[in-house]
């Protein structure tokens, strides 16, 4: 602490002792900035260089032909242009689609689950 205060008063006595020296440096500092602030002002800024384009423009589309329907006769029975959902199967697509699974397949699936929770939770407390 007395260094501190011995530097702070060595300073002080500088400055009273050299008010000449002392003005004449802070007049300097300030008219530095001053002309730096000025010439900054004044110059032209530099041309930026072109901003390098990673994504090429987009290019609209447009048709080379024009949409045609398929020939209605053609189609296959999977093939419609609308369809309405259904809320229940019937009973012909109950036996064509949905299969029961076996024990061991109902126990995998059981084991994949418990992975993804496992996954997910990690280290929670």
């Amino acid at each position: 602490m007395q260094a501190l205060d011995n530097i702070k008063e060595r300073v002080q006595n500088f400055l009273q002792e050299n008010t000449k020296l002392t003005v004449a440096v802070s007049a300097i500092l300030v008219s530095f900035a001053v002309l730096a602030f000025i010439v900054g002002a004044i110059s032209e800024p530099k041309k930026k260089k072109p901003e390098k384009n990673f994504f090429p423009d987009s290019i609209p589309y447009s048709a080379v032909e024009e949409f045609f329907e398929p020939q209605k006769e053609n189609l296959t029975e999977d093939y419609y242009f609308t369809r309405e959902q259904k809320s229940q199967w019937s009973d012909e697509e109950f036996d064509r689609w949905f299969t029961v699974p076996d024990n061991s397949t109902v126990e995998e699936l059981g084991k994949a689950n418990e992975k993804v929770a496992d996954e997910i939770l990690g280290a929670a407390p």
